[in-house]
């Protein structure tokens, strides 16, 4: 394994199984134990806001590292809702828009630091909205890094779908107002907008790529109707070798997160969970 390999809770806990935190938990401590994986990325649902001392609780006994949380999406959402109302000249819905998004990253930000966890992946947009009003999204990025310098946390912005232009062009526009903060590029995501060489070759955004998630894509390129079911590497149409090889000539040497979820009505298929992290262990 040539970089850090983590599996996301998202891969295990989902509303298939009611969000079963405990369970993914004992799954992602077993596949540490087997050298498989190096530890968690962890998803930071909704569901968790009323019972944060219990989620602490689980993550710390479970023995796992957690160097990475994921930001909830509802942020970004939120944010992207704020633009929408603001160039409609809806101010007071703006307002309350943008003031939950910074109260629910306040939330976000307070439990990393409870968890000594370092960096957080955030989506910066999001939803319908989308990137549609981009800017109004990017010029909340300083204060969504103070917030989170606050508590001991350095911000990661993901390459996350976009309607209205496209990730790397919208990184391309943040990165004036990302200060200590880095990037995290996500494969799904780069395949659906036909961008996974460009990126990872670009000479502004490449370097302050520190992160990548990890899974398929089945379809072409803006298929957004393709980005669910999220597929398992070997499924879809990226070529993992040369995505690999491609690490190795830009000389990447940040960690790598697995986001492919193994969750259904029978339970978790973690034969497949383990094939999948053999597999990127052995080309990654």
């Amino acid at each position: 394994m040539k970089r850090p390999l983590y599996v996301s809770t998202g891969c295990l806990s989902g509303r298939v199984n009611g969000y079963d935190l405990a369970g993914s938990l004992r799954i992602v401590a077993s596949l540490f134990g087997d050298g498989l994986c190096r530890g968690l990325e962890l998803m930071m649902l909704g569901t968790y806001y009323d019972r944060l001392d219990e989620v602490v609780s689980l993550v710390r006994t479970s023995g796992v590292p957690a160097p990475v949380l994921h930001c909830e999406k509802d942020v970004g959402t939120l944010l992207s809702d704020a633009g929408t109302f603001d160039s409609a000249g809806k101010s007071d819905d703006a307002l309350r828009a943008r003031d939950e998004a910074f109260r629910l990253f306040r939330l976000n930000c307070a439990f990393a630091e409870e968890l000594s966890i370092p960096r957080m992946v955030i989506h910066l947009w999001g939803g319908y909205a989308s990137d549609r009003f981009v800017e109004y999204n990017i010029a909340a990025l300083p204060h969504l890094s103070r917030i989170a310098g606050e508590h001991g946390v350095r911000l990661l912005v993901e390459n996350v779908p976009s309607s209205k232009s496209d990730p790397l062009s919208n990184w391309k526009k943040l990165l004036p107002d990302l200060g200590n903060g880095g990037l995290i590029f996500d494969t799904r995501f780069g395949q659906l907008h036909d961008q996974i060489r460009e990126t990872l070759t670009d000479p502004e955004a490449a370097p302050r790529i520190e992160h990548i998630h990890v899974s398929d894509f089945g379809g072409g390129t803006r298929d957004f109707s393709a980005l669910r079911p999220i597929l398992h590497p070997g499924e879809g149409t990226i070529d993992f070798y040369a995505f690999a090889d491609l690490l190795d000539r830009t000389d990447y040497r940040g960690a790598v997160t697995l986001e492919s979820p193994v969750m259904g009505e029978d339970g978790w298929n973690t034969d497949k969970l383990k094939n999948t992290l053999r597999f990127l262990g052995t080309i990654l």
